[in-house]
């Protein structure tokens, strides 16, 4: 949704139905914020004025505003407004921020695993819970994406990119985009399907991968791409919304902010991949 469509009672309706999804009736628990914390907005300005802001995508140009609401059962989970691919359009999601380092050797894990599961399922339910009731979500991203492909298009590279993204959403729509500026495009949506492609050949020639993934998580997947000497020279192109330590991030080729615009997008797969158009092959 455009911004200048975009308007507090678009935002108080989302809370509305997060929270009566979030918080169901008899399972306990309280949300942090309501709509009723919004009221005094008088413009959508106004109401990411009371929102977090992440910094880190300032300078990249896309922009993310959030509110910690929780679940019943995890206190951190959030709703967030944010720019993504497209300058300009605004889309409601929610966002788990259920990215805690604890590894298999933790007695808590699957526990963990299990509110892992709980969380996605949740977003997947609020998500569709918004497209019922006609507020923007990153389905409408794709559609954005496919237009916006028609305009754009560019002559085939000949170059294969493996796009690891959990949300089909937002990846059918970078999918959309990057194949019609003349790149081949797959998707894994966890990290155990993006090793079992890694173990096929050919290989593609640039690996985008999400650090915020179910199950094997792109940390985990980055170690193991590492230490496998037929993939240790492939580049990846880490994508994150999560505060990392880039530190621990040394073995990757690039990193991109979540939400950022397809401008920057292009121009670090042109980086990584400074390649010269040719034909597809007959």
């Amino acid at each position: 949704m455009r911004l200048d469509e975009l308007t507090p009672s678009h935002v108080r309706r989302a809370v509305d139905i997060y929270v009566r999804h979030a918080f169901p009736a008899g399972m306990g628990g309280k949300p942090r914020i309501t709509s009723a914390d919004l009221t005094g907005a008088a413009t959508i300005e106004a109401v990411f004025d009371g929102m977090d802001r992440l910094r880190a995508t300032d300078v990249e140009g896309c922009k993310r505003y959030s509110l910690q609401i929780g679940n019943h059962l995890y206190p951190f989970m959030k709703f967030v407004v944010e720019e993504y691919l497209v300058n300009g359009e605004y889309f409601f999601t929610a966002d788990t921020h259920d990215n805690l380092d604890i590894r298999p050797s933790h007695p808590d894990y699957h526990a963990w695993q299990d509110v892992k599961l709980h969380n996605r399922a949740l977003k997947l339910e609020i998500e569709s819970a918004w497209r019922s009731a006609g507020l923007p979500t990153l389905d409408d991203l794709r559609s954005l994406c496919e237009d916006l492909s028609e305009l754009e298009r560019e002559e085939y590279k000949g170059v294969r990119i493996l796009l690891v993204e959990d949300d089909l959403a937002v990846a059918f729509a970078i999918r959309t985009w990057i194949c019609a500026k003349g790149f081949a495009v797959e998707i894994a949506d966890t990290g155990e399907k993006a090793l079992e492609r890694l173990a096929r050949d050919p290989l593609p020639e640039l690996l985008i991968l999400d650090y915020e993934l179910p199950g094997l998580d792109g940390e985990a997947v980055l170690e193991q791409i590492r230490a496998d000497q037929r993939l240790a020279a492939l580049p990846i192109l880490m994508a994150t919304a999560a505060k990392v330590d880039l530190a621990r991030l040394t073995r990757v080729n690039g990193v991109l902010h979540k939400p950022y615009p397809r401008g920057l997008l292009m121009a670090t797969i042109r980086q990584l991949l400074p390649v010269a158009p040719h034909q597809p092959p007959q």
